[in-house]
């Protein structure tokens, strides 16, 4: 009897543990890794996979000339940027451009200022080609980025996440960029900073 009692606390103390240890760890994690990459910013200057190591990051897939979606993801990013400073979070965010024929640095720049980013932590990001962009955007977010060709006038098709990245560069969850859930974002860097 004795021996029961025994292992039954053992086996309660055990799942006290493992639900204790479940708490510090992102739920349903995508654990997808960044592909190298080194482009240019809304300042012209050099920005890369090198420059995010080290650090935890929210991005996103944005486009200047977008008449719906892009907007209000990039209000919505300058919102999380403000609240994570509010709660002193070491995240940095980072936009690229889906149109990069479009969005030389000045027009990101210009765009983002609209939105009262604050470049010391956010980056915008271009200088590569539409076919880049596309494959980059499936291979490494698994979203579509089609730019449709027999259009000029149409409107590049996009996915609408942020995706949350971790210090080594692992896409490690991803989060509607519309209806946005600002506290379990903010949850999960807190988790990020404490690994």
């Amino acid at each position: 009897m004795k021996k029961n009692k025994i292992i039954a606390f053992l086996i309660v103390a055990l799942l006290l543990l493992l639900t204790a240890c479940g708490t510090n760890k992102i739920p349903n994690a995508t654990n997808w890794e960044l592909a190298d990459f080194e482009h240019i910013n809304q300042d012209n200057e050099p920005f890369g996979l090198s420059d995010m190591k080290g650090n935890i990051t929210v991005a996103t897939l944005i486009f200047t000339n977008c008449t719906t979606v892009c907007s209000p993801m990039t209000a919505n990013m300058s919102k999380l940027q403000a609240m994570a400073a509010e709660q002193q979070l070491p995240v940095q965010f980072l936009s690229f451009s889906v149109d990069p024929e479009r969005d030389d640095p000045d027009t990101l720049k210009e765009f983002a200022e609209r939105f009262d980013a604050d470049f010391n932590n956010w980056n915008f990001i271009t200088g590569y080609s539409q076919k880049y962009i596309e494959e980059f955007g499936q291979k490494n977010f698994k979203t579509w980025v089609v730019k449709p060709k027999n259009d000029p006038h149409a409107e590049v098709i996009h996915g609408t996440s942020f995706y949350l990245i971790d210090q080594n560069g692992i896409i490690v969850k991803s989060y509607d960029g519309i209806d946005v859930p600002y506290e379990e974002i903010l949850d999960h860097i807190q988790i990020l900073t404490n690994e």
